[in-house]
């Protein structure tokens, strides 16, 4: 997938507004969590369970169960932000911004992003969307928050653990909860790397629809015959003489 034109034009402008933020979101804590393209042993490797458990809200107000409404069957990229950070945040929230432009035709239609707060205490839905709206987020671009319990929960479904927000890993999840297919990617100022991932999963999704498609069809023919059609046309059936 090529990324479009406007993406790259503004790609400039972006930056420039990510090192202008308010100060308001700016700390004096470290990051020492931070990866960017080591995986921490602490998260390598562990498995994505999405639940309903985990019931969160997002920037508008709106509560929404992890696994039935914020995955609900979508090809789902999730980075892990929290309002305070004035380093890795931006990054990733500012891939995930090229990101929305590259999908547009496909987001909230079949591809969702996802930024979940590892810092509920403070990161209200009001103030994370305030914070959002440095990114212009579109429909299909979901900032989720909720309270301590159910962001914890969360974040164990995705397979991370933050003691601090300020130790919060960098990492982008690209999965498919239907499948249960999920890629941990850790060059996080990479839209390229997860555009590929999410295409992946995309021709996955379409090769099994293909499959339960034919087995559909397959079934209905029982006893009957393919019936000719032009190139182009689905296949029918006609019954096999008596």
């Amino acid at each position: 997938m090529n990324f479009r034109s406007k993406t790259l034009a503004c790609t400039g402008l972006m930056l420039g507004m990510i090192l202008c933020m308010p100060r308001a979101w700016s700390h004096g804590d470290g990051h020492e969590g931070h990866h960017a393209t080591t995986p921490p042993a602490s998260v390598a490797g562990k498995p994505v369970r999405p639940t309903d458990a985990a019931v969160l809200v997002d920037q508008d107000g709106r509560k929404l169960r992890l696994a039935s409404d914020t995955l609900a069957g979508k090809i789902v990229v999730v980075s892990f932000v929290y309002t305070n950070c004035t380093d890795i945040c931006p990054m990733v929230s500012h891939t995930f911004a090229q990101l929305q432009e590259s999908l547009a035709p496909l987001l909230e239609k079949k591809v969702r992003l996802v930024s979940l707060t590892g810092d509920p205490v403070r990161d209200t839905p009001a103030r994370f969307k305030e914070y959002a709206e440095h990114f212009s987020p579109k429909p299909g671009w979901l900032w989720l928050t909720g309270d301590v319990s159910n962001v914890a929960q969360a974040l164990q479904a995705f397979g991370i653990h933050i003691t601090k927000p300020e130790n919060h890993p960098g990492q982008i999840l690209v999965g498919d909860a239907k499948s249960g297919r999920w890629i941990r990617l850790y060059d996080i100022d990479k839209p390229q790397q997860v555009l590929a991932k999410v295409d992946e999963l995309l021709a996955a999704q379409r090769a099994v629809q293909h499959s339960v498609d034919d087995g559909a069809r397959r079934e209905q023919c029982t006893g009957t015959a393919p019936q000719a059609v032009s190139a182009g046309a689905k296949p029918g059936c006609v019954a096999q003489p008596g």
